[in-house]
């Protein structure tokens, strides 16, 4: 996720301007979709032709293929109902295994039969880098590193409703600024550790039942407790997951947390996007905006979950359920801060224990990839993922403040992994990782902040340095046509002209 997000239904797949409907629809909805399609006859196409070459000209929507396993599949039918949303057009004109592996049950293959159009023909050998990964994968399935530990889970429940408890306990008890104060700090932990709950749940890490993962975990943890619509977070969460800080060859964003222009860019590559000189002045200033705009990400989250729960398709039952459960969060929290507070208190913590909350959860996200490589051209699983993610340190504090995702590196190789074994098995990613010469960035909390802090302040020095060259462009186009020199010290309303 990103530190700032604009609305994902204004900024989604700029790359191929169009808009892509996240969907949870029926499995009965899909199949019937599926039917009424055509998708290209394997008959119609000659295998001969399918060299990765010819499968990478069919890379955008509107005509996709992806090579999976060394089979090509025409995906352009299929996508537009994929239940996961657009990440299936991530990958299209490449090779998507490794990313489909991640993501998918082995029954998946069933249905990658209907769109199967050729093999790829004269192919390469798979890389050695990613033989490698894929072979510890298969070890780490066999040894139950992707079973998760019930009691845990049990745990994590039991400290979020501590948390809750605690919150409303201390208002209860006093109605104090500083009452206030602390029960908004606790109730923006209570927030992002259900956050964390809810994450862990619709990654397929606490059970193997993905509709319990996804109702339970996406409606009751995710929408009801959290207000984040498990629908909005999980499509754009996947395709940062299958694009991590990728951008398009026009640099512009492919990996919706990075998608934060006009109030931030995270490289001079996005910069060089932007025409707009306004924009640009937001932009020269950015690094003393981030920490401010923080605290006001998770009512950003909140009003794009709000809007997917309003305006995506889905079915019927799933938009009550989205916006049931969305409305009986805003009303339990509401209810609860007039109940126990007088009206002015009631309003200062509901903003404050929201502002606390996107901070917290922010906090995590930054440090995880903000500030490391941007790039605009397609890697392999393995190595787009170390280029783009970091480690924070191991400490006791941050790796329950995190909900695991210290471990981040982990976390986005085997993103359905418990958070309880990703440290377990970081001594095999280290080792994956000198083998084939690859940097494994694991730096402290403050090193990871400045590092993401640093390069806003780059970009910015960068938009400053624009600003001032148009400034002087005009200047000398001024004086190139009429001999004189406005003083840019001076107002429109009191013009002092400079004879040269």
């Amino acid at each position: 996720m990103a530190t700032v997000t604009t609305t994902i239904t204004e900024t989604f797949w700029s790359k191929w301007n169009t808009a892509v409907n996240l969907s949870l629809i029926t499995k009965e909805d899909r199949i019937n979709e599926a039917k009424a399609k055509n998708p290209i006859s394997k008959d119609a196409i000659t295998k001969e032709l399918l060299t990765r070459e010819e499968v990478s000209k069919h890379n955008n929507p509107k005509d996709c293929w992806i090579i999976i396993n060394g089979k090509v599949y025409d995906v352009t039918n299929f996508g537009k109902t994929h239940p996961g949303g657009p990440v299936i057009f991530t990958q299209a004109g490449r090779d998507g295994t490794d990313a489909f592996k991640l993501f998918h049950p082995p029954r998946a293959y069933q249905q990658l039969k209907e769109v199967y159009i050729g093999d790829v023909h004269n192919d390469d050998p798979v890389p050695e880098l990613l033989k490698d990964y894929r072979d510890l994968r298969t070890a780490l399935q066999r040894a139950q590193m992707f079973k998760s530990n019930k009691l845990y889970y049990a745990s994590k429940f039991a400290t979020v409703f501590s948390l809750l408890a605690a919150s409303l306990a201390i208002i209860n008890w006093s109605q104090s600024f500083w009452a206030v104060l602390a029960s908004s700090v606790v109730m923006g932990l209570y927030w992002q550790q259900c956050g964390w709950l809810s994450h862990d749940f619709v990654h397929n890490q606490v059970t193997d039942n993905k509709k319990l993962n996804l109702y339970f975990g996406g409606l009751v943890v995710g929408n009801l407790m959290t207000a984040f619509s498990v629908g909005w977070w999980r499509t754009k969460h996947n395709v940062h997951h299958a694009v991590t800080n990728e951008c398009d060859e026009k640099y512009q964003p492919v990996d919706p947390d990075i998608d934060t222009v006009p109030l931030l860019a995270w490289s001079k590559e996005i910069l060089d996007t932007v025409e707009d000189p306004n924009i640009r002045k937001i932009l020269s200033v950015q690094h003393w905006l981030f920490f401010p705009l923080l605290l006001l990400a998770r009512i950003s989250w909140m009003y794009s979950s709000w809007a997917h729960a309003r305006d995506f398709e889905m079915s019927p039952s799933m938009r009550r359920a989205e916006k049931g459960t969305l409305l009986a969060h805003y009303a339990t929290t509401i209810g609860a801060a007039f109940y126990f507070l007088p009206a002015p208190q009631a309003i200062c913590w509901l903003f404050l224990s929201e502002a606390f909350s996107g901070l917290f959860l922010s906090i995590v996200f930054t440090v995880s990839h903000n500030g490391m490589e941007m790039y605009n051209e397609p890697k392999d699983f393995v190595t787009a993922q170390l280029s783009a993610t970091r480690n924070i340190k191991n400490q006791f504090f941050y790796d329950w403040f995190s909900g695991g995702l210290n471990w981040q590196i982990e976390h986005h190789l085997f993103p359905t992994m418990p958070r309880h074994n990703l440290g377990k098995v970081a001594p095999h990613v280290k080792a994956l990782c000198a083998k084939h010469g690859l940097e494994y960035q694991e730096i402290s909390l403050y090193a990871a902040m400045k590092a993401a802090f640093d390069r806003l302040a780059e970009v910015a020095a960068l938009a400053r340095a624009s600003l001032q060259n148009r400034l002087a462009c005009i200047l000398s186009s001024s004086f190139s046509s009429t001999g004189y020199l406005q003083s840019p010290l001076h107002s429109p309303v009191g013009i002092e002209w400079l004879r040269i």
